[in-house]
């Protein structure tokens, strides 16, 4: 892509797109979404809401398109709505998040929509919206945060379905101890998902499984849980 970008070549990249994701806003979680997109070699087109933001985008060689609430519908068309696989809307304001993606699925009912949602009480107007991912960050943020404050260990959340308040711990057990625990004796107290040896996964092993120093477990917790797996790792002289 080229370092500096004009409107006309705006125009001329988004008209060849096809199976890109659109990305609305450009704030903070924005940002680091086109980033990420960038990272993975996807093709992606910004839309901003305060046109002033312009500029620095096309400086940065970023594709990108001014959406006032007043042209928001023309701009999606713009930018290939119709050809897009995927719109990722983090605006402020969760009211345009669900109006983006209410006329994204009015242009093209296949798009896939994920929208993230600032009152987490709004949660279930966004999914009525027509999205098929809705986030809250503060939830799942104050989470990890929360998580965090009991161990060092948390690695991954769950943001929804059944396992929505437990999250993913990681455990490395040291080197240069013996170690005479097997997998079994772990899995009891929490359930262990997967154990990462030198590069080798045991994503379903045997209740006989001698574990080895240098082993990583992923272990499913909850707050007791992981508190109580701790205290077994401790216990055992693993921690």
């Amino acid at each position: 892509m080229a370092s500096v970008v004009s409107e006309e070549l705006i125009a001329n990249m988004v008209s060849k797109m096809q199976n890109h994701v659109i990305v609305m806003g450009y704030k903070f979680l924005g940002i680091y979404v086109a980033e990420k997109l960038r990272e993975v070699g996807l093709e992606f087109v910004v839309l901003v809401r305060d046109e002033a933001q312009l500029p620095s985008l096309y400086k940065a060689g970023i594709p990108a398109i001014g959406s006032p609430v007043a042209r928001s519908y023309s701009a999606l068309r713009l930018a290939g709505v119709a050809r897009a696989s995927s719109i990722i809307c983090t605006f402020d304001d969760d009211g345009d998040n669900m109006l983006t993606v209410l006329n994204a699925k009015k242009l093209n009912p296949k798009i896939r929509a994920i929208t993230i949602v600032n009152d987490r009480d709004l949660a279930e107007a966004a999914d009525a919206s027509g999205a098929d991912v809705v986030l809250a960050p503060y939830e799942f943020a104050g989470q990890v945060l929360a998580a965090s404050t009991v161990s060092r260990s948390v690695a991954a959340v769950f943001i929804k379905g059944e396992f929505k308040s437990k999250q993913i711990s990681e455990f490395i057990l040291p080197e240069g101890k013996p170690i005479k625990v097997r997998y079994s004796d772990l899995n009891g107290v929490a359930p262990v998902v997967m154990v990462s040896r030198k590069g080798e996964l045991f994503t379903n092993p045997p209740d006989d499984l001698q574990l080895k120093e240098g082993d990583t477990l992923y272990v499913l917790t909850d707050h007791s849980s992981l508190v109580a797996f701790q205290e077994a790792l401790g216990k055992s002289g693993l921690l």
